[in-house]
């Protein structure tokens, strides 16, 4: 027994590893084209790098649980297509014992899973968020990314077409009430000029051929007055980038906090009357989170026996379609963290009490056969 539990052990843990990496290497390489073109603006690849590692943790969470599902199927579709379980249930070894040690390692992946969703991770999030911040009150040039709208700089949204280092082109700017973070005006302009002013931490923009238009609020009628449009051939104004960094809430979000910090908040937050769940629901959906490998272990064995070689891609295509709808449904609790009455907190629990009741009985009818 001791051979066979270090071969399914050992098997088990490399198909696992190379899962591991493979999706891990996906998650990162879809950042990889908007860091290089960033890299291209002026940011340090040092930093990237140190950015990346920052969020790997967070990753893992989600990566450790899909490769332990990816691994399990491919090993024991294996055994059962070269008729190995069949061989070893005729000697006498019981399927519980042929998938004890895989349940052994899924059990120490879930400690590593609770661990990274508890401590590490989060912790590893708030410091890739504090360096990027940083990153953008030293080099706020960066921020200026072409094709999507900047809402870093307090007041104002901004979107430009195209960039070549200072020069802009095709510009909108939405210039909003600091009051009531209403429009206030847009103002567009089809070329310009931007400026970095460091030791006043302002952009200073430079616009050609400008169009204004000024809006109004809404009437005692409800009808919305018309938009006032000036045309102007040069503007230069100045867009302050480090207020808004300045004057961050001392107060964390929730997903930079580790698991001694949630429950401090949850008693300080009730004990000023306000709503919890949101806490219970992030609390819980972690611990849901990290007994995933487990879940996906069991689920995944029976997809896997039940399947031939030839067919291990439809029983691992299933098998991941099962933990997309695990992940869609803890998705889903964070749309009703804010009705308590439905205690989401302990809807979260519900796809590992169906994944691993429903795994263990189909165990139990692949084990009769």
């Amino acid at each position: 027994m001791k051979i066979l539990n270090r071969y399914i052990a050992r098997s088990l843990l490399v198909n696992t590893l190379i899962a591991l990496g493979v999706l891990t290497f996906v998650m990162v390489s879809g950042n990889l084209f908007r860091i290089f073109d960033l890299m291209a603006r002026g940011v340090s690849p040092l930093l990237f790098g140190k950015f990346m590692l920052l969020v790997i943790p967070e990753m893992l969470r989600y990566t450790i649980p899909l490769s332990m599902l990816t691994g399990t199927v491919l090993l024991f579709s294996r055994l059962s297509a070269d008729n190995e379980i069949t061989a070893l249930k005729a000697s006498g070894v019981s399927l519980w014992q042929i998938i004890s040690p895989g349940l052994l390692l899924a059990a120490v992946f879930s400690v590593l899973c609770f661990w990274l969703a508890t401590s590490l991770a989060p912790r590893c999030r708030l410091e890739a968020f504090l360096l990027m911040k940083s990153e953008v009150i030293r080099n706020p040039l960066a921020l200026l990314e072409p094709g999507r709208f900047v809402s870093d700089i307090p007041g104002y949204r901004i979107r430009i077409g195209e960039r070549d280092r200072d020069l802009l082109g095709d510009i909108h700017l939405l210039v909003l009430d600091r009051k009531t973070g209403r429009l206030a005006s847009t103002i567009t302009a089809r070329r310009g000029k931007v400026r970095l002013r460091e030791e006043e931490q302002a952009l200073e923009l430079e616009l050609e051929d400008a169009t204004i238009a000024n809006h109004t609020p809404e009437t005692d009628a409800g009808e919305e007055a018309a938009a006032g449009r000036v045309a102007m051939q040069r503007i230069v104004m100045a867009l302050p980038y480090g207020a808004r960094f300045d004057a961050r809430p001392l107060t964390m979000k929730l997903k930079f906090l580790g698991f001694r910090d949630i429950l401090s908040r949850i008693h300080l937050d009730a004990a000023e009357g306000r709503n919890v769940t949101p806490h219970y629901v992030d609390l819980h959906k972690r611990m849901a989170m990290a007994l995933s490998p487990i879940s996906f272990f069991l689920i995944g064995i029976p997809f896997a026996i039940q399947s031939r070689r030839s067919e291990t891609s439809v029983g691992l295509l299933v098998s991941l379609l099962l933990a997309f709808g695990f992940y869609a449904f803890l998705v889903l609790t964070d749309s009703l963290d804010k009705q308590a009455s439905l205690h989401p907190e302990f809807l979260v629990w519900l796809p590992n009490v169906l994944y691993q009741g429903g795994g263990l009985w189909a165990l139990g009818k692949v084990e009769k056969l």
